[in-house]
């Protein structure tokens, strides 16, 4: 099994440093790597039947190799063969009325779709305080989060979590005002303004590119803590109400 940790090594070094050359992302590398811990997986499985050697090595081969492209690859791809903002928290930054910015914060943290964050048709899917769930750990890094309760597209009702400091906000704004309930045109213009002013703006990004940074930055959190490829792709099914590991697909191309 060394000589085949020893490939599996410099196979996943080939193909960083390809990557590399061509600007690509952290995630393709990942997926390889997650196909070959499976791989190795299954080659315990027959060493335990056949009196075989374990394939450990090649699982920490993997390991390594995984936390040093993790650090020489970019998260994802600059350019816009992802839906993703590049730049999101700039994104957040430049938009300039409050509850706006906090629409945009809530839909990037969460997933959810325009109507979960207040923002379909004016006023006809308002978040109250009755969408406000307190604090409680988040299920994949164990953080203190907020809890929110959103109703999205045809009435489905789903649980998300946010950062300490946009459940505060969000508290906040509702205390203060009753609701949050921006409508979607002033959402979208604000979100694309944004956007045009940090070098971001791609037709076809507007809104639905924040539930794509979502997605991608939430693997990338369920992987470092632990969750298996599966695992961590099965949690962003279920947080962006597709519930389908395979519906994830289109949210991680780089």
């Amino acid at each position: 099994m060394r000589r085949v940790s020893g490939l599996a090594r410099v196979y996943i070094a080939n193909r960083g440093q390809a990557l590399r050359g061509a600007e690509g992302s952290f995630q393709t590398l990942e997926r390889e790597i997650s196909a070959l811990t499976k791989f190795s997986h299954a080659l315990d499985v027959y060493a335990e039947r056949h009196a075989g050697e374990s394939a450990a090595d090649i699982r920490t081969a993997l390991t390594e190799e995984k936390v040093r492209w993790r650090e020489e690859l970019a998260p994802r791809s600059g350019g816009y063969t992802s839906r993703a903002y590049p730049d999101f928290d700039g994104l957040y930054a430049a938009i300039s009325d409050p509850a706006l910015r906090l629409q945009a914060r809530l839909m990037g943290e969460t997933g959810c779709r325009t109507e979960g964050v207040g923002a379909p048709a004016p006023g006809s899917n308002p978040l109250t305080v009755a969408n406000l769930l307190g604090m409680g750990a988040d299920p994949v890094s164990g953080d203190a989060v907020g809890r929110i309760m959103v109703t999205e597209k045809g009435g489905k009702q789903t649980e998300h979590y946010v950062g300490a400091g946009t459940y505060q906000a969000l508290a906040a704004h509702i205390q203060e005002h009753g609701q949050l309930a921006p409508g979607y045109r002033s959402f979208l213009r604000a979100v694309e303004t944004a956007a045009r002013l940090t070098g971001q703006y791609a037709p076809g990004r507007g809104t639905h590119g924040l539930k794509y940074s979502f997605a991608q930055t939430r693997m990338r959190e369920g992987t470092e803590a632990g969750l298996s490829y599966e695992a961590a792709k099965q949690a962003v099914a279920d947080e962006i109400a597709h519930n389908r590991m395979d519906s994830v697909d289109v949210y991680l191309r780089d």
